[in-house]
């Protein structure tokens, strides 16, 4: 496909086999290659980007999440959807 941006070329090799491969579920279905790349190189450079979340912030969430659990009535989800989730997760045997 014509382009006025400046192409590269990447080497499959099988590091970046790995990394397609275990981001494949979080890609859209169909997407080609080089387009797959591309969504690795944006995200990866998002992630390595971000601030690093303070040890203070973490706590704070942390402590927020432990609240849910301690106060139920409290949580931002639906305890029966997680209970079924589960069930059809992980069925008894």
């Amino acid at each position: 496909m014509a382009t006025s941006h400046q192409r590269i070329q990447v080497t499959e090799d099988p590091e970046l086999r790995r990394a397609l491969r275990a981001a494949a579920p979080h890609l859209r279905p169909g997407l080609p290659r080089s387009q797959q790349v591309r969504e690795l190189a944006i995200v990866g450079a998002r992630h390595i980007a971000q601030e690093p979340i303070s040890e203070q912030r973490r706590d704070e969430l942390i402590e927020r999440l432990v609240s849910h659990f301690e106060h139920p009535e409290t949580a931002p989800w639906d305890w029966d959807s997680m209970r079924e989730g589960k069930r059809l997760a992980w069925p008894l045997r």
